[in-house]
């Protein structure tokens, strides 16, 4: 004798189907949000790289015939017609060549741009590695606190590092294993400054770099220009001039995350910067950004609407890794979109001055200034 499977008293019904298949949509529309929330950072890299895979697809479907038939007549005219197909808005490559190994300048020159030690690509090595034995490695070369200054001629420009932070300890030394010997080769005075958010509330990462600008110019009031870096993003090409030349200037144009491409056009965040007066003159970033995400977009805007235009890294020197490991991403602000909508309104009236907080601890590390401070919500 077969014996039946009887079903659940209340999926014999049409009425209970529904029922299972709301429960199942409310379950996963729970577990999408608590995902896209929690984990802002990996949820936004694997749309990117969904978007970026499309995007793919449709150069070679749409762009790839002309790559063809242009190929065999004039390779330099078709490298030019799709790039501005993409419409890239890289700065072009500059005409001044990379100095040869033999050539000779005085103590007494301002350092040029194009060192012949900067050879380009370098080789990125994501090992974790003790604060301690980077210290060894440079801190009798790097001044303690954190500045370095070329003394076989006369820095260009005086440039602060403004490094935003909070639980990334394992990311700071990766950083400076690949940042210093680059800044070193590109003969620039600089002083890095790591502003710390102690406690558990919700990360500002631009009421962090507000206080970081206040306090570094209180330290030394002649910065050229101020260079924002997160701690996770690990420069690939030592041909990405970390001077204050081409302002406001985005350095982190192509992430490995991302596919190495632009995120979008109006993209400003991970690595940027700007001259010390074009911040004082868009009056900083907006200190309301409490969570991950806005911030970036906020002062981008705030930027174009002082008619500032932003330059990119030419023949994609703005490469970067991003490190992965220990990666605890911050809360999402959710309120950023109805924020940035009303950027330019708050312009005037949210940034520098309006700018309160508490004394920070600033203590002096062999390769660091650390500024710490605990920062809440009004």
């Amino acid at each position: 004798m077969v014996r039946r499977y009887k079903y659940p008293r209340f999926l014999s019904r049409p009425r209970g189907y529904v029922v299972l298949l709301l429960l199942s949509f409310l379950c996963t529309m729970y577990s999408m949000l608590h995902f896209i929330y929690y984990k802002p950072g990996r949820a936004n890299a694997l749309l990117y790289r969904y978007q970026a895979m499309q995007e793919t697809v449709i150069d070679y479907v749409y762009y790839g015939g002309i790559r063809r038939r242009k190929t065999e007549k004039n390779m330099y005219i078709i490298y030019i017609y799709i790039y501005d197909i993409k419409g890239s808005a890289s700065t072009p490559a500059q005409t001044i060549p990379y100095l040869p190994l033999n050539y000779n300048y005085s103590n007494f020159d301002v350092c040029p741009e194009k060192f012949p030690e900067m050879k380009g690509q370098i080789y990125v090595n994501m090992t974790e590695i003790p604060l301690s034995e980077v210290n060894t490695n440079f801190s009798h070369i790097i001044q303690h606190g954190g500045s370095w200054e070329p003394h076989d001629c006369i820095a260009a420009w005086n440039v602060a590092f403004l490094i935003p932070f909070r639980n990334r300890f394992e990311h700071l030394p990766i950083l400076f294993r690949h940042l210093l010997p680059m800044l070193i080769k590109q003969r620039i005075k600089f002083s890095i400054f790591v502003i710390n958010q102690e406690g558990d509330d919700l990360f500002n990462r631009a009421l962090l770099l507000n206080i970081g600008f206040v306090e570094a110019m209180k330290i030394d009031h002649s910065f050229d220009c101020f260079i924002f870096h997160d701690v996770d993003h690990i420069p690939e090409n030592d041909r990405n001039y970390y001077g204050c030349t081409g302002m406001p200037r985005l350095f982190a144009e192509q992430l490995d995350i991302h596919g190495y491409r632009l995120e979008y056009e109006d993209f400003f965040g991970g690595v940027n910067g700007v001259t010390t007066q074009q911040f004082k003159n868009v009056n900083g970033f907006s200190n309301q950004f409490w969570g991950w995400g806005g911030e970036d977009d906020d002062f981008y805007t705030r930027i174009r609407h002082y008619g500032y235009n932003v330059s990119r890294p030419p023949n994609n020197y703005g490469k970067y890794q991003s490190i992965v490991n220990h990666h605890t991403q911050e809360r999402q602000y959710l309120g950023r979109f109805s924020r940035l909508k009303h950027s330019v309104e708050r312009n005037f009236i949210d940034g520098l001055n309006s700018l309160h907080y508490k004394k920070p601890t600033i203590r002096h590390y062999p390769l660091f200034t650390n500024i710490s401070l605990k920062l809440r919500p009004d």
